[in-house]
Protein backbone atom coordinates (compact mmCIF):
# COMPACT_ATOMS: atom_id res chain seq x y z
CA UNK A 1 0.00 0.00 0.00
CA UNK A 2 2.72 2.37 0.80
CA UNK A 3 4.45 1.98 -2.23
CA UNK A 4 1.54 2.57 -4.51
CA UNK A 5 0.87 6.13 -1.98
CA UNK A 6 4.45 7.23 -2.98
CA UNK A 7 3.80 5.68 -6.78
CA UNK A 8 0.50 8.18 -6.88
CA UNK A 9 2.06 11.50 -5.09
CA UNK A 10 5.41 10.88 -7.53
CA UNK A 11 2.90 11.46 -9.50
CA UNK A 12 0.79 14.37 -9.45
CA UNK A 13 3.90 15.75 -7.96
CA UNK A 14 5.65 15.20 -11.50
CA UNK A 15 2.20 16.29 -12.80
CA UNK A 16 1.71 19.28 -11.06
CA UNK A 17 5.63 20.52 -11.65
CA UNK A 18 4.91 19.99 -15.78
CA UNK A 19 1.57 22.22 -15.51
CA UNK A 20 3.82 24.96 -13.17
CA UNK A 21 6.77 24.85 -15.32
CA UNK A 22 5.04 24.25 -18.97
CA UNK A 23 2.11 26.85 -18.16
CA UNK A 24 4.93 29.50 -17.36
CA UNK A 25 6.77 28.60 -20.52
CA UNK A 26 3.65 29.15 -22.98
CA UNK A 27 2.64 31.82 -20.97
CA UNK A 28 6.16 33.66 -21.49
CA UNK A 29 5.71 32.95 -25.11
CA UNK A 30 2.10 34.01 -25.53
CA UNK A 31 3.56 36.92 -23.98
CA UNK A 32 6.74 37.37 -26.13
CA UNK A 33 3.45 36.92 -28.97
CA UNK A 34 1.59 39.76 -27.63
CA UNK A 35 4.65 41.96 -27.27
CA UNK A 36 5.86 42.34 -30.96
CA UNK A 37 2.16 42.13 -32.39
CA UNK A 38 1.10 44.52 -34.77
CA UNK A 39 -2.58 44.91 -32.92
CA UNK A 40 -2.06 47.29 -30.24
CA UNK A 41 -4.62 45.56 -27.83
CA UNK A 42 -2.51 42.62 -27.70
CA UNK A 43 -0.65 43.46 -24.72
CA UNK A 44 -3.47 44.75 -23.22
CA UNK A 45 -5.49 40.93 -23.94
CA UNK A 46 -2.32 39.62 -22.26
CA UNK A 47 -2.42 41.91 -19.21
CA UNK A 48 -6.07 40.92 -18.65
CA UNK A 49 -5.20 37.33 -18.91
CA UNK A 50 -2.59 36.93 -16.37
CA UNK A 51 -4.46 36.87 -13.50
CA UNK A 52 -7.46 34.06 -14.88
CA UNK A 53 -4.18 31.73 -15.90
CA UNK A 54 -1.87 32.53 -12.45
CA UNK A 55 -5.04 32.09 -10.28
CA UNK A 56 -6.68 28.54 -12.18
CA UNK A 57 -3.63 26.55 -13.54
CA UNK A 58 -0.15 28.17 -12.02
CA UNK A 59 -1.12 28.36 -8.44
CA UNK A 60 -3.24 25.21 -7.89
CA UNK A 61 0.33 23.53 -9.85
CA UNK A 62 2.46 25.12 -7.66
CA UNK A 63 -0.03 24.05 -4.37
CA UNK A 64 -0.01 20.50 -5.38
CA UNK A 65 3.98 20.77 -5.93
CA UNK A 66 4.82 21.70 -2.09
CA UNK A 67 1.66 19.36 -1.06
CA UNK A 68 2.91 16.28 -3.02
CA UNK A 69 6.07 16.62 -2.41
CA UNK A 70 6.75 17.51 1.39
CA UNK A 71 3.97 14.08 1.87
CA UNK A 72 6.58 11.89 -0.22
CA UNK A 73 8.90 13.60 2.23
CA UNK A 74 6.99 12.35 5.41
CA UNK A 75 5.77 8.80 3.97
CA UNK A 76 8.88 7.89 2.90
CA UNK A 77 12.05 6.15 4.77
CA UNK A 78 13.84 6.58 2.22
CA UNK A 79 13.77 10.77 2.22
CA UNK A 80 14.30 13.06 5.00
CA UNK A 81 13.82 16.43 5.49
CA UNK A 82 17.53 17.00 6.07
CA UNK A 83 18.73 15.90 2.73
CA UNK A 84 20.63 18.13 0.91
CA UNK A 85 18.26 17.93 -2.55
CA UNK A 86 15.26 18.18 -0.26
CA UNK A 87 16.95 21.18 1.46
CA UNK A 88 17.91 22.68 -1.87
CA UNK A 89 14.47 21.89 -3.59
CA UNK A 90 12.63 23.49 -1.03
CA UNK A 91 14.60 26.18 -1.22
CA UNK A 92 14.55 26.76 -4.53
CA UNK A 93 10.48 26.91 -4.29
CA UNK A 94 10.34 29.43 -1.58
CA UNK A 95 12.65 31.39 -3.95
CA UNK A 96 10.39 31.01 -6.68
CA UNK A 97 6.85 31.30 -4.59
CA UNK A 98 8.83 35.01 -3.53
CA UNK A 99 9.19 35.86 -6.95
CA UNK A 100 6.47 35.16 -7.95
CA UNK A 101 3.67 36.52 -4.82
CA UNK A 102 6.22 39.35 -4.18
CA UNK A 103 7.26 41.07 -7.76
CA UNK A 104 5.20 38.70 -10.46
CA UNK A 105 2.14 39.40 -8.43
CA UNK A 106 2.59 43.14 -7.90
CA UNK A 107 3.07 43.57 -11.58
CA UNK A 108 0.96 41.28 -12.69
CA UNK A 109 -2.18 43.43 -10.84
CA UNK A 110 -0.75 46.58 -12.17
CA UNK A 111 -0.83 45.26 -15.91
CA UNK A 112 -4.23 44.13 -15.23
CA UNK A 113 -5.46 47.52 -14.27
CA UNK A 114 -3.47 49.10 -16.75
CA UNK A 115 -4.93 46.74 -19.51
CA UNK A 116 -8.65 47.51 -18.20
CA UNK A 117 -8.21 51.26 -18.86
CA UNK A 118 -8.41 50.73 -22.54
CA UNK A 119 -5.71 52.73 -23.06
CA UNK A 120 -4.39 50.25 -25.77
CA UNK A 121 -0.63 49.02 -26.13
CA UNK A 122 0.26 51.95 -24.33
CA UNK A 123 4.20 51.84 -23.69
CA UNK A 124 3.40 51.74 -19.84
CA UNK A 125 1.46 48.31 -20.88
CA UNK A 126 4.95 47.17 -22.96
CA UNK A 127 6.90 48.18 -20.06
CA UNK A 128 4.37 46.46 -17.47
CA UNK A 129 4.41 43.19 -19.64
CA UNK A 130 8.66 43.36 -19.55
CA UNK A 131 8.68 43.42 -16.50
CA UNK A 132 6.53 40.59 -16.16
CA UNK A 133 8.68 38.50 -18.53
CA UNK A 134 12.08 38.88 -16.92
CA UNK A 135 10.78 38.14 -13.73
CA UNK A 136 8.92 35.03 -14.67
CA UNK A 137 12.15 33.94 -16.79
CA UNK A 138 13.71 34.43 -13.61
CA UNK A 139 11.34 31.70 -12.15
CA UNK A 140 11.70 29.43 -14.82
CA UNK A 141 15.14 29.65 -14.48
CA UNK A 142 15.01 28.90 -10.60
CA UNK A 143 12.23 25.92 -11.78
CA UNK A 144 14.85 24.47 -13.71
CA UNK A 145 17.31 24.17 -10.83
CA UNK A 146 14.65 22.22 -8.69
CA UNK A 147 13.65 19.92 -11.97
CA UNK A 148 17.24 18.83 -11.90
CA UNK A 149 17.98 18.40 -7.99
CA UNK A 150 14.94 16.37 -7.96
CA UNK A 151 16.04 14.51 -10.38
CA UNK A 152 19.42 14.10 -9.65
CA UNK A 153 19.23 14.54 -5.96
CA UNK A 154 22.92 15.61 -4.96
CA UNK A 155 24.00 14.41 -1.49
CA UNK A 156 21.98 11.71 -1.84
Amino acid sequence: MASSLNSWLHFFHVLAAMVWVGGGVILSLVGLRARSSPKPAAVSEFGQTLPYIGLRVLLPALVAVLVTGVWMVLVSSEWHFTQPWVLIGLSLFVVAFLIGAVYLGRVASAFERASTGGGGATTELRALLNRWLLGYWIVLIVLMGAVWDMVFKPGL
